[in-house]
This record gives C-alpha cells, structure tokens and sequence, in this order.
C-alpha cells in the first residue's frame, strides 16, 4: 500500500510538470492518505532528527570533557617533567659533591698517614733523650742545658704534630658524614626519580588512550553530522512533497482558479515546519497527544500576517500557548497564533490580509522562538496545508 502511494505521489508529481489531469473522480481520497502518509513520515524522520541531534550534543559534550581532561593530563606531565628536571639536576649535584668528598678524604687520609708517621719518628726521638743519664753528664763532660732544650723541643714537636692529627682526624670524621649524608639524599632522590618516571609513563599511556578516544568521538561525530544532514534533506524532500500534493488537492478543489482564496502564510520568506498537525509526542510533557496546528519556525520578533481578512476575537495570554492571538474569518473559521511576543492588533480591530497583528517569540509551553499556527473550522482544529496557499 505505501509503494502503490509513493507511486501515486509520483504520478501527481508528474502530472503537474506535464499539465496533463490524469486524475479520476474520488483521487482526492487517495491524495489525502498520501499526505498522511508523507506526514507521517515527517514525523518519523523528526523523531530520528531529534535522537541524532542529542546524539550530537552528548558527542560535543564527551569530546569537551576528553578535552579538559586531556589538558589536565599535558599539565601533570608538564609538571612532572619539570620535577624530573629539577630532581636530576639536584643528582648530579649531588654526585659531584659525592666525588669531591671522596677526593678530599683520600687527601685528608694521606695527611694523616704521613702526620701518623712523623708523631711516630717525634716519639722515639723523645723516648731516647728522655733516657739520657742526666746525672752524669757533668762527670763525662756532657751539655746538660743543650739535652733540655733537645727534650723540650722534641715534647713541642710532638705537641704540634698530635694537634694536627686531630684535625686532620676531624676534618676526615666530618668529611665521611657529609659523604654519608649526599649518599643517603642521592639514594631518596633515586628513589623519587623512579617514582616520577613511573607516574610520567602512566599518565602518557593515558594521554594516548585519551587522544585515541578523541579520534573515535571525532570520526563518530562525524558520521553523527552526516547523518543528520541526511534525515534534513529527507526532511526537506517531504515537506516540498507534501506541498505539492496540497498544492494538487487545491488544483482539483479549485480547477482552473489556482490558489484563489487560499489563506496567506502568516509569516513571509523562506518557510520552515519544524512541527505538523497530528498525533505526536508533546516535547514538553512526552504524552502522545494531538498537535492541532503547525509549528513555524521563526526568530523572535518575526511579523506575524494576517492570512485572511476577519476581526481579533482575542488577544492575551492563554495557557501554553503562551501570548495568543485569534482572529474570526468569516462565519465558520477561526485563525489561532501562538507564542506570541507583543500584539499589534486588539481586540475588536477589524485587519487585512497581509497586515502584521503582532511579533513571534517563544512563550508558553515552548522548546524554542516559532509561531504555532492553527485553522479552526466550527471550532474544530482542521491541518492548516489543506487552507494555506502555496509557500512565499
């Protein structure tokens, strides 16, 4: 059944393009259920708009946070590179020093053994004149006088040489605590290096697994966007079908007078559906539920026309309809426009085809700035294609 519509929407398509009427008595039936169907189909396509396009935000979203992400990971490895830096060049300070201790303590070692040597040769110098027989150096003719001075010279000698072994010996006791201590800080700071290092390869693993989910978010946004521009110019192919099969219901309705009469689109310019009339999922409350108008879509302060001529029954605000607007066209049909910014008109003017009665927004229950269009005959909603004429 769906192929044999298509089929016939082809064929009214053609027929218009030829000029030819190829269509019996009782075809207007079958138009209209190839309208419904194209509506359908529209709503369908709007529905996979609508998933695609969140799909698109939580892409942008996660890429963002992958973003912020990634940048707090470049900063840690900035830092920590700069940590390793700082702490490979306090090493080599240290083992400079290391090196510098050693050499002075094999320095101060090697004074040592030599002062160690000459204590040794002053105190055997010292013992032997201490044993001279000082008693009997006046009998053998002997210096007494020149042995003190020996003995106090040699005890003088030894002082010295003792006072500096226990420097030298202190120099070396300190120089073996400074080598301990750079030994024990360049042992920390290896132990700190390696740490560093280790978190410095960790977080490049996680910056190449977070740079590798970004490419796979950027090629999946990607085919996202693709996917999207496909179901807009799905879109776009119905809404030019079902005006052309509105615009044939009008030519059998009306042969030979055109649109003659038909309701001026309440909005000039390029126009865009962005709703139809039918069943479909409120987009504020998520009910399935009758949407008895169109939706435009339109900037806020867009001038809103008046299709035809008739008298403002109303003008305020009126549920979620936001700031409405209702204008009485003849006996039986009612003109409605909703999400209204500001009205021009009042109630009670009397208004033109053509005239702007007042300015779109976006209040009331809406998603976003669009005029909300409606054509009631005896107060019951009716699909406004089958009153407007073509599109400007």
């Amino acid at each position: 059944m769906r192929i044999l519509r298509l089929f016939t929407a082809i064929v009214l398509i053609l027929a218009l393009f030829v000029g030819a009427s190829v269509f019996a008595p009782g075809v207007e039936g079958d138009l209209a259920s190839d309208l419904k169907a194209a509506q359908q189909k529209m709503n369908q396509l709007k529905t996979q708009l609508q998933a695609i396009q969140k799909l698109i935000t939580e892409n942008k979203s996660a890429k963002y946070n992958l973003l912020s992400q990634l940048t707090s990971l470049n900063d840690q490895v900035d830092q920590l590179e700069g940590d390793i830096g700082d702490i490979d060049s306090r090493i080599t300070q240290l083992e400079t020093l290391l090196s510098k201790t050693a050499a002075q303590i094999v320095v101060r070692e090697k004074q040592y053994n030599e002062l160690s040597a000459g204590t040794g040769s002053s105190i055997d110098l010292l013992y032997h004149v201490s044993n001279l027989d000082v008693a009997g150096l006046p009998f053998t003719g002997g210096d007494l006088s020149a042995t003190v001075e020996a003995q106090q010279g040699v005890s003088a000698v030894l002082q010295q040489i003792t006072a500096s072994l226990s420097a030298v010996s202190t120099q070396k006791l300190a120089l073996q605590s400074d080598r301990a201590a750079y030994a024990q800080t360049k042992s920390q700071l290896d132990q700190v290096y390696a740490l560093k290092k280790q978190q410095a390869s960790l977080l490049a693993q996680q910056k190449a697994a977070t740079q590798q989910t970004l490419g796979y978010l950027a090629a999946q946004g990607t085919q996202y966007t693709a996917d999207n521009k496909r179901i807009q110019d799905e879109l776009a192919r119905e809404n030019k079908l079902i005006d052309q099969i509105v615009a044939e219901i009008d030519r059998q309705n009306n042969p030979g007078t055109g649109p003659t009469g038909k309701l001026l689109w309440p909005v000039a310019g390029h126009i865009l559906i962005t709703e139809l009339f039918g069943m479909r999922h409120d987009p504020i409350n998520g009910v399935w539920e009758m949407h008895t108008g169109i939706d435009i879509g339109a900037h806020m302060s867009t001038p809103v026309r008046a299709p035809a001529d008739g008298v403002v029954v109303y003008e305020g605000r009126f549920s979620g309809y936001g700031n409405m607007l209702m204008i009485q066209c003849g006996q039986h049909m009612t003109l409605l426009f909703g999400h209204l910014k500001s009205f021009i008109a009042k109630k009670g003017q009397s208004v033109k085809r053509g005239q702007v009665m007042a300015l779109s927004d976006n209040t009331g229950w809406s998603t976003g700035p669009h005029l909300h269009f409606e054509v009631r005959i005896d107060a019951i909603p009716k699909n406004p294609f089958l009153y407007l004429g073509p599109k400007p």
